[in-house]
């Protein structure tokens, strides 16, 4: 059964680090020193949990912008990601934020999408990977 946990990182980094070095560093060839220590200590952080394994995780800033979104290889297109999602935006509901923003990699422009999330300005290069700003507003 699938379960989403919210957790901050003194709690969360034990699972959320091998995922995040799995999808961005080994796979996606994102740099080391591009992928830590920016914002993490901060920011409120999801870890999907199968069977007791963690196999995604997410996280939301105090400044409201939702990012490191990943899910293990074997566990994409399954509802993990939209379930990890779903729950960051309950929670910025319930902080009061008027609106979300998040940078997404171009090919996961749809799937955001999907969740009411809107395209902002022009693709732009980061970490050597196409991404496009884009936002959701929430209702209050």
């Amino acid at each position: 059964m699938l379960k989403i946990l919210m957790a901050d990182w003194l709690h969360a980094d034990v699972a959320a680090i091998p995922i995040r070095e799995d999808v961005f560093i080994k796979e996606q060839n994102v740099p080391e020193a591009d992928e830590w220590g920016h914002g993490d200590e901060t920011a409120l952080h999801v870890i999907a949990s199968l069977d007791g394994n963690a196999i995604g995780t997410a996280r939301l800033t105090p400044e409201g912008s939702i990012g490191r979104m990943a899910v293990l290889k074997d566990f994409r297109n399954e509802g993990v990601g939209s379930a990890m999602l779903r729950k960051l935006i309950e929670a910025a509901k319930q902080s009061h934020f008027k609106s979300l923003t998040l940078n997404a990699q171009r090919s996961a422009e749809d799937f955001y999408a999907k969740h009411g999330f809107i395209a902002l300005g022009d693709e732009f290069i980061d970490a050597g990977i196409p991404h496009i700003s884009m936002s959701l507003e929430l209702e209050p």
